[in-house]
């Protein structure tokens, strides 16, 4: 299936985001001295940011689109709150509650892990976060919106111009090129095309993959997959990119090169970042850590960067 196919079968009727101004590079993806296609060395097309013209968000305490979706500059309010959230599904005769009257608030800025074992919990919160599910029971608001109270269209327009996902099993399409899968996000939204080529170039820049432009995901390493989703998850410039697992399939360098990416781009940019997870090495990079099991919160203990405590002995399962 081509990508006009696709496009014609899911598109949504989404407007333009403004991107990103000034990201740097991470210099664990690629060596310097690497070059793109028109023979201008990767910091020389950087200046030539594609972005910068598309409006300067820095130092804000909002992100908006042109269509006004934005960011509350009350950095007292919650990005996301989760108010005696219960999750229950039914399994046969039997009710089986996933998660338990979950409180919690999520405020702009953060690196929160949510760690817990398999079978905790998590990825049902993961999804009610990431506006794919709706609760059973409480509220899961959005920047200040009940996501129960919208319908599917409305939450599709929130999941596109708000968060950006990562996934563990990557998600790319198998019949796009790298490029194409980057694309993707700015083609729903229906962004001019040549502006959008030049911010899927910008953005394959940065994570070191302008020479796989026109490969498959299948001609990929695993890691150089997951950097294409990094990608497209950046490609509409949303203030919350959600992560499920995104060191899962990796070996341990390649995991440290995009948790270290990931906590540039917060350090940098300013994005919320959740990430979802049973491994409690991913602690060093967090906020705040939210410890999950058996459906409901344990314990939040709030970090400085490489300081939350842990047992080192000890790995959740």
């Amino acid at each position: 299936m081509t990508l006009s196919e696709i496009l014609d079968s899911f598109k949504t009727k989404l407007s333009p985001s403004k991107f990103i101004d000034s990201l740097e590079k991470k210099a664990s993806f690629y060596d310097e001295s690497q070059n793109d296609s028109e023979g201008n060395t990767l910091e020389e097309n950087l200046k030539n940011n594609p972005y910068l013209n598309s409006g300067n968000n820095s130092g804000n305490n909002s992100a908006e689109s042109s269509n006004g979706i934005k960011i509350s500059k009350n950095k007292d309010e919650p990005l996301i709150k989760l108010t005696d959230v219960w999750k229950i599904y039914q399994m046969g005769e039997v009710e089986f509650a996933a998660l338990k009257g979950i409180n919690l608030e999520i405020y702009e800025g953060e690196f929160l892990i949510i760690l817990g074992p398999s079978g905790s919990g998590k990825s049902t919160m993961m999804n009610l976060l990431g506006c794919l599910d709706i609760p059973s029971k409480g509220t899961v608001s959005l920047n200040s919106k009940d996501i129960s109270e919208l319908d599917e269209s409305e939450l599709a327009i929130i999941r596109g111009k708000m968060i950006g996902f990562i996934f563990q099993s990557f998600n790319l399409l198998p019949t796009l090129s790298t490029e194409e899968n980057v694309l993707l996000p700015m083609e729903f939204q229906e962004e001019n095309r040549q502006i959008a080529r030049q911010k899927a170039s910008y953005l394959l820049d940065i994570v070191g993959l302008s020479n796989k432009k026109g490969n498959l995901p299948s001609q990929l390493s695993g890691g150089q997959r997951q950097r294409v989703a990094i990608a497209r998850s950046l490609a509409v410039n949303p203030p919350i990119i959600l992560a499920d697992e995104p060191t899962g399939n990796l070996d341990t360098k390649t995991g440290d090169y995009i948790l270290d990416f990931l906590d540039e781009l917060h350090a940098r940019e300013g994005k919320t970042i959740i990430i979802v997870t049973h491994d409690i090495e991913l602690v060093r990079y967090a906020t705040r850590v939210v410890y999950i099991r058996d459906g409901e919160i344990e314990k939040i203990e709030k970090c400085q960067k490489n300081e939350c405590q842990k047992n080192e002995h000890e790995e959740l399962k």
